[in-house]
């Protein structure tokens, strides 16, 4: 489980968090994040798969996480547009009791 030098750096431009819960968000979002196949909205789905078609991708607590496919490696992560997390596209909040979601 690593975070690449431009993760850090998008993790910084893109949260509010400090360092150690930017480490635990990307922990979390590994763990219990959706993967593209278990999101139900069709319109967040093609966006996600829109944003990279070659790397494991995790919705997580309102951010995408872009990982290696070979490895736990954060390439990048983006915040998800606020039209995709109003829950009116029938996607949830995760909470932290691993219940996946976005």
């Amino acid at each position: 489980m690593k975070l690449s030098k431009h993760s850090k750096q998008r993790m910084r431009e893109r949260t509010p968090f400090n360092s150690d819960e930017r480490r635990k968000l990307f922990r979390e979002a590994l763990d219990y994040g959706l993967s593209i196949q278990q999101i139900e909205d069709k319109k967040l789905k093609h966006y996600v798969w829109s944003k990279s078609r070659y790397c494991k991708i995790k919705i997580y607590k309102g951010y995408m996480f872009l990982y290696s496919k070979n490895s736990h490696q954060l390439y990048t992560m983006y915040e998800i547009p606020e039209r995709f997390k109003s829950g009116e596209n029938g996607q949830k909040q995760p909470q932290k009791s691993g219940e996946n979601g976005l």
